[in-house]
């Protein structure tokens, strides 16, 4: 079996697994940083700030849908460096307005901050996604796939740690300090600059030469036209119980983190379940590259690695909760407390679970498509998806209904979702789709496997790669294979 240090390509600006790399540390970043805060109750510190900050996230979450599902169309107008830009300019001013709500609790300025973030979490989720569903070989799509949540999950725990650090003397149960919403401001600042440098498909090139994908513009009605019509793909609809709850954990569990416990023990469960999440995540990323085994098999066993825990943890979880009353909070749990440790080994659980839930739809849509187009719309379709269950469950946590109830929802749609994709796994799932789409370019030891003799190739013309066909011997004698 490989291992992922050996998958990684040479380092090359124009190669795609470090566009997705550069891609990854735009949603490091950003989302990472936005996880983080929600763990740790950002934008506390006045007496209705936890129902401001709920009711702002799902202000931006209801935006997110719309600017998830027509992200493509500016993605494949303006190109993936400035929606990136675009994409993590939001985010700035989102952690500004939480600032701002923190120390004076006005709502005003926040409110406003949330329909940024809306608008920028569509742009940003669009541009990543289409990268790791398309820019990989299929037999690297669990490669991306991790590289990409995997910087996400070190956003995450830079995120965690800043906090930590700062307030690991401090027993209480306030707000975030200033110096957390600085620090996370300057980064992403610095962030949005790289992300400037990721390029379109028609400028990467693979390590053997050949291009990565043949797409020309297509004008803003053909692309809103074609990002409309894949959106009802059949294939698509299906999973949107599985789309539905992939990151309404974090409301979740960010509530439930603020009302249980005080500051230090939220930013440790916060800081230890990104870090354990990512020697999880590698497994389910060696199960998924397997190269003996077929893609249904790959599909059916890294299915089975996360819904068996995943089931498991929210089981638990209600049973946990059962007796919380939300209208008399418990006195905040600290990490010296007696049953912390059953407490941390849920929450680890919990997380690591329903995150590793991402990949696992991210894989089955890399099974769909390996065309950067298609890829992107698909990409739109979940995050719209995600963002519109995500807003459902903050509007329910701001009614304050029982948790057990909240987890009870949560749990209905992963379970659901987990029935959809064994059905995919055995009756959808195809070995491959080479040959199938025709803005695809297919592989040099593809062509050569399968006999074909012509692939699409990036050949520099004026500071641009511009596709040509030539033959597989061609591209050995340019790239001296």
């Amino acid at each position: 079996m490989p291992k992922f240090a050996d998958n990684v390509p040479q380092f090359r600006y124009r190669s795609p697994f470090w566009q997705n790399f550069l891609s990854g540390l735009t949603i490091a970043f950003t989302a990472g940083i936005y996880v983080a805060l929600n763990l740790l109750g950002a934008g506390g510190g006045q007496p209705d700030s936890a129902q401001i900050s709920t009711r702002l996230n799902a202000c931006l979450n209801s935006i997110w849908v719309l600017s998830s599902a027509l992200g493509s169309v500016v993605l494949h107008t303006v190109g993936p460096g400035i929606t990136a830009f675009l994409g993590v300019s939001g985010y700035i001013v989102y952690v500004g307005g939480l600032w701002y709500l923190s120390n004076t609790g006005k709502a005003a300025f926040p409110y406003f901050s949330s329909v940024c973030i809306g608008i920028s979490a569509g742009l940003i989720f669009v541009t990543s996604g289409y990268i790791m569903l398309s820019y990989p070989e299929e037999k690297e799509k669990g490669l991306y796939v991790t590289t990409g949540f995997g910087l996400l999950a070190g956003g995450e725990i830079i995120g965690g740690i800043i906090p930590l650090l700062l307030s690991r003397n401090n027993n209480s149960d306030g707000g975030v300090p200033n110096a957390v919403y600085i620090a996370f401001i300057v980064i992403m600042c610095l962030i949005a600059i790289a992300g400037l440098f990721i390029l379109p498909p028609n400028k990467i090139t693979r390590d053997d030469g050949s291009g990565v994908a043949a797409v020309k513009y297509r004008g803003l009605w053909v692309e809103l036209k074609s990002n409309l019509s894949d959106l009802y793909d059949k294939r698509l609809l299906l999973m949107i119980p599985c789309f539905l709850p992939a990151e309404t954990y974090l409301v979740y569990l960010g509530s439930v983190n603020a009302f249980h416990n005080n500051l230090r023990t939220r930013c440790l469960l916060s800081f230890m379940s990104v870090v354990l999440q990512i020697p999880f995540s590698i497994i389910l990323q060696e199960i998924f590259d397997h190269n003996a085994w077929k893609r249904k098999t790959r599909a059916i066993l890294g299915l089975a690695y996360v819904a068996i825990p995943l089931c498991a943890a929210w089981v638990w979880e209600m049973i946990r909760v059962r007796s919380f009353d939300r209208h008399n909070a418990p006195t905040p749990m600290d990490w010296t407390d007696d049953g912390f440790a059953a407490e941390f080994v849920l929450f680890m659980l919990n997380w690591i679970s329903s995150t590793l839930w991402q990949y696992v739809i991210m894989y089955f849509l890399g099974t769909l498509t390996n065309d950067p187009v298609k890829g992107s719309h698909y990409a739109g379709g979940f995050r719209a998806c995600l963002a519109a269950g995500e807003s459902v469950v903050f509007g329910l946590d701001s009614l304050l209904i029982p948790y057990v109830k909240e987890a009870g929802i949560i749990f209905a749609f992963y379970f659901a979702g987990i029935c959809i994709y064994a059905y995919m796994a055995l009756f959808v799932v195809e070995e491959t789709k080479y040959f199938q789409e025709e803005n695809v370019v297919v592989p040099t030891h593809i062509l050569e496997e399968t006999g074909r003799t012509e692939v699409v190739v990036a050949t520099e013309v004026e500071g641009d790669s511009t596709p040509e066909k030539v033959s597989a011997e061609g591209i050995a004698k340019k790239t001296g294979l």
